[in-house]
């Protein structure tokens, strides 16, 4: 059973679900940095491990940007990143953001994954 958590990942978990994506994982320092400026994280949990992140950043009024949708390979296709990022939007939207969009790898495009839309969600 997966659970989707309102919480930022540890340091640790950011860099291990960065590494096991095949991302760069940037120095702990630099880890901390970016995730003390996330306004809104969830983090999926299967069996208590963090098996998925992904992050909400931007002004907090008008714009919001989905960014670090990471789902650890031994657990994609199970949905985690599409209730991750609708978890973001629905906590945008609840704020007033007016347009959430997401960022995404060039490995991720709508056809592979549907959550990596490159249109803007307008939210208001």
């Amino acid at each position: 059973m997966y659970q989707v958590e309102a919480a930022p990942p540890s340091v640790a978990e950011y860099r291990a679900l960065r590494t096991a994506v095949g991302w760069a994982s940037p120095d702990e320092a630099v880890c901390r940095q970016a995730l003390d400026a996330t306004g809104f994280a969830v983090v999926a949990r299967h069996a208590g491990r963090a098996v998925g992140m992904a992050r909400l950043i931007g002004d907090g009024a008008v714009y919001g940007v989905v960014v670090d949708v990471a789902v650890h390979p031994d657990h994609q296709g199970a949905g985690l990143g599409r209730r991750m990022v609708d978890a973001l939007v629905a906590r945008a939207t609840a704020r007033g953001i007016r347009t959430t969009v997401l960022i995404a790898a060039p490995t991720s495009s709508p056809s592979t994954n549907p959550s990596a839309s490159s249109r803007p969600r307008t939210t208001s």
